[in-house]
């Protein structure tokens, strides 16, 4: 009788605790119902404790160090195996104290598509699930670690287990790009930016590429991107935000999209026949103003100093600079391309180029031309002035005079690149010892690559010297003048046929693009002209023949490059 009465007191001492327990687990884990099952764990240890004789001489601070204990214990399970479960038939997630459940559980495809699920939840929502499932962080402790209320972190809590849900209910396939990528080539017009953007930001990186092409037609959140693409979302975002804040993307609530016209090959290619025959058709209009031009220029005196190679390339520059629909085009819509501030300096307008796997580039590839660049010095040593312009005909079998062969194409040094060109142009032509000049003697070592791009050539001493045109500024003016009459009359000759025929050749975009000019709208229905008719003047003996420019055989050949050097002393 005496030890029954001993046993009932020491349970109702045990009972009187209860609220005290309660109060304890309720700040540790800042969940009532993890709390309450905690309070009810530790009195069960109690229970079993005192059920086998034992006696407790501190009551709270036993069953204190009890709670502790059975806390860090669940925390360490949920570290050891970070993983979310749902139950079979269960609502809600569960966390299974039984650690060999929770091991069997952990090794089920179940888990593979919960973490799966988790890894794909937006950043707003995924961080809390870890921290809480995961890491066994408490609702308070959230909050606290987030700056945000508690109500905020249990509706993200409800929010993300929701979503995880229906994740494993409709659990897809990733999409295409997940396993056959396309791949995309980004140019622009205008100035890049220090770092070689926007280009930079995307030709050498295959998710950046196929991100932007899976954000293109309608605006998709980050979380999308990740399950199309078959990364995590943690992985997704920061790529996300380096392409907002480079102005390849723009953020609108919490979606994304590609802030820049995209064409597929069939876009390039489409209007190839059209243009031809419009061509054919006006090709008295292509060369009415050409011919009077050029035999200006025939006559003039920088032109008599140049060798043959020189003059070629004078004449391409002038065809590629001069036989242009922009002008026309600008006149018959009255629009103009608007070229904002960028970051890292630039100022420009993207626009993009998309392959499928296995696809080819077609035949724009043959009348393909990279825009007019220009590079400028003042006071570069004892000149007052040098610069050069350059078309890159890539129609035709040229070399790149930046990039020699084998070299990776990095576009992050471009404008470093470019002056480092320009310097070496002038230390040949003015015969300056580059020793005296704190130039960096290593570029002379690009000068045999020069020589085959058809820039340099070798003089029968072995010096080297410049092989395309070089002109004074006050020549260089002179045939700006000339170059300005044939395109203003070739603008005017060409506008009415040119608007009759741009009327159903804009390339649709999404509706929700707003910030692409027309011009770049309407750019592969004008696109091969210039380098078409380039070709047919060869044809016909306009210009000069030279070489067989359709010919990629002889590895050797120097063709001319559409570069202009001008200096001024």
């Amino acid at each position: 009788m005496q030890n029954e009465k001993i046993q009932h007191n020491l349970i109702e001492n045990l009972e009187n605790q209860t609220n005290f327990l309660l109060s304890a687990a309720l700040y540790k884990c800042g969940n009532l119902d993890e709390a309450q099952d905690l309070t009810q764990d530790t009195l069960l240890a109690a229970l079993d404790y005192l059920s086998r004789g034992n006696k407790i001489n501190d009551m709270r601070g036993w069953l204190l160090t009890v709670l502790n204990r059975k806390f860090y214990q669940k925390l360490r399970r949920k570290y050891q195996i970070a993983t979310v479960t749902v139950g079979t038939f269960g609502e809600d997630f569960d966390m299974p104290d039984d650690k060999d459940c929770f091991e069997h559980i952990g090794q089920t495809d179940e888990a593979v598509q919960v973490r799966k699920a988790v890894a794909y939840l937006s950043g707003l929502h995924r961080e809390v699930i870890i921290r809480y499932y995961m890491n066994g962080e408490s609702v308070y402790a959230i909050a606290n670690a987030l700056n945000i209320p508690q109500g905020t972190v249990k509706s993200r809590l409800s929010a993300g287990r929701e979503q995880i849900k229906k994740e494993l209910s409709i659990m897809e396939n990733y999409e295409k790009q997940s396993y056959e990528p396309i791949k995309m080539w980004v140019s622009n017009s205008g100035n890049m930016g220090i770092d070689g953007e926007p280009m930079s930001l995307v030709n050498d990186d295959l998710i950046v590429q196929n991100l932007l092409w899976l954000a293109y037609n309608e605006p998709v959140t980050e979380t999308e991107l990740a399950k199309a693409i078959g990364i995590p979302t943690a992985y997704v975002e920061p790529i996300v935000k380096k392409l907002v804040d480079g102005e390849l993307m723009v953020r609108t609530g919490n979606k994304v999209y590609t802030d820049f016209m995209i064409s597929t090959v069939e876009d390039k290619n489409k209007y190839i026949p059209a243009e031809k025959q419009f061509i054919e058709d006006n090709n008295d209009l292509f060369f009415k103003s050409l011919k009077p031009g050029l035999e200006k220029i025939r006559n003039s005196e920088y032109y008599a100093r140049f060798n043959e190679h020189q003059r070629n390339a004078l004449e391409l520059y002038v065809m590629t600079e001069c036989i242009s629909t922009y002008d026309a085009f600008s006149e018959i819509y009255n629009a103009e391309q608007i070229f904002k501030d960028r970051p890292n300096g630039g100022k420009w307008i993207a626009f993009g180029n998309v392959f499928k796997p296995g696809e080819t580039v077609g035949e724009i590839r043959k009348y393909s031309i990279a825009g007019r660049r220009w590079t400028r010095l003042e006071n570069y040593f004892d000149s007052k002035e040098i610069m050069f312009y350059v078309y890159d005909l890539e129609g035709f079998p040229i070399k790149r005079y930046l990039f020699q062969e084998n070299e990776e194409l990095n576009v992050n040094n471009f404008y470093e690149k470019e002056d480092n060109i320009l310097k070496l142009l002038y230390m040949v032509e003015s015969g300056t010892n580059p020793e005296r000049t704190g130039f960096n003697t290593e570029l002379l070592k690009k000068i045999p690559w020069l020589v085959k791009c058809g820039i340099m050539r070798y003089e029968s001493d072995g010096k080297p010297a410049l092989d395309i045109p070089v002109m004074s500024i006050k020549e260089w003016q002179s045939f700006e003048e000339i170059m300005w009459e044939i395109s203003n009359n070739f603008k005017n000759d060409i506008k009415e046929p040119l608007t009759e025929f741009l009327k159903d050749k804009k390339q649709e975009i999404p509706k929700h693009l707003t910030s692409v000019p027309l011009q770049k709208q309407y750019l592969w229905a004008c696109d091969i002209f210039t380098m078409a008719a380039i070709r047919i003047a060869l044809k016909q003996g306009i210009i000069k023949q030279e070489y067989d420019y359709d010919d990629n055989s002889a590895p050797n050949t120097r063709f001319p490059y559409s570069m202009i050097f001008i200096m001024d002393k």
